[in-house]
């Protein structure tokens, strides 16, 4: 758990960590519940904790989905991703959320399958021609 928790706190290198849903990331409060499974990727080197990845069981949605700046660019959103996907029941779908504006997750789960259903495929199309950055809902039907 620290190893996670010390990754996790490297999103707010040099910023302060207010907000309760920081606060949660950082400390890792999900994957500590019933219910939630946490996907890391580890350096094979010396065993430090590069990203993470949670999936909740009951509802199939992933979230704290995150890598280290310095091993982005690597695969390893994408390997972690693929293991939360061989972790669920088949046939199912998996949902997550992501902002708009953040165009390497967003470019990365549509590579992968994910679409947005309903009035937010309108508001993904939008995201490249409005400067707004909102809370895009995706899935992937497995």
């Amino acid at each position: 758990l620290p190893a996670i928790q010390d990754c996790r706190r490297s999103a707010y290198a040099g910023k302060p960590v207010n907000l309760p849903a920081a606060k949660s990331f950082c400390n890792a409060d999900q994957i500590q519940k019933e219910g939630y499974i946490c996907i890391i990727a580890r350096n094979k080197k010396d065993g430090s904790v590069l990203g993470t990845a949670d999936l909740s069981t009951k509802s199939y949605v992933v979230n704290n989905v995150y890598v280290r700046e310095e091993a982005r660019k690597r695969g390893i959103a994408r390997l972690m991703m693929e293991a939360v996907e061989d972790a669920m029941e088949k046939p199912s779908t998996l949902k997550l959320t992501v902002m708009s504006k953040n165009v390497p997750a967003v470019s990365l789960y549509k590579s992968m399958g994910f679409e947005a259903p309903g009035v937010y495929g309108g508001l993904d199309a939008l995201s490249s021609v409005t400067p707004l950055n909102f809370l895009m809902e995706m899935e992937k039907k497995l």
